[in-house]
């Protein structure tokens, strides 16, 4: 009886713990484009204590999403998450490019590469969202 009682109380933290650690999660910072544009750059930061910093920002079907990531927060990793299970990453600061196949809001997660043990810093993310030109 004591030790299910032991494994229920240390079922019931886990999970105050968890719930306590996503209740603090920030809000997407959305990105916008100035109008005409197909691409932004957006400043981030990170601390020893927030250590990603995620966008968000909308696009549509067919659309190509390039982005590349640099700063002084050392060694950084990023990662995509779009409607329709599109996704890309981690990428390592070089960025890369995916394809959208569902209309609506990307998350782009950037930040300090745990596996490297990351730095407090200032980073520059860059987007650009274009509609690939059909072949004839």
């Amino acid at each position: 009886m004591i030790k299910r009682l032991g494994s229920l109380c240390l079922m019931v933290c886990a999970g105050v713990a968890l719930t306590n650690t996503y209740a603090h999660a920030a809000s997407p910072i959305p990105i916008h484009f100035a109008p005409g544009s197909y691409g932004a750059v957006v400043n981030g930061h990170v601390s020893a204590s927030h250590w990603l910093q995620t966008f968000k920002l909308k696009a549509t079907a067919g659309q190509v999403m390039t982005l590349t990531f640099a700063g002084a927060v050392g060694p950084m990793r990023g990662q995509v998450q779009c409607q329709g299970g599109v996704a890309g990453g981690p990428y390592y600061g070089n960025g890369d490019s995916i394809t959208i196949t569902t209309a609506g809001e990307c998350d782009i997660t950037v930040g300090g590469n745990t596996m490297a043990e990351p730095q407090p810093g200032t980073f520059t993310l860059a987007v650009l969202v274009y509609t690939p030109a059909k072949s004839p």
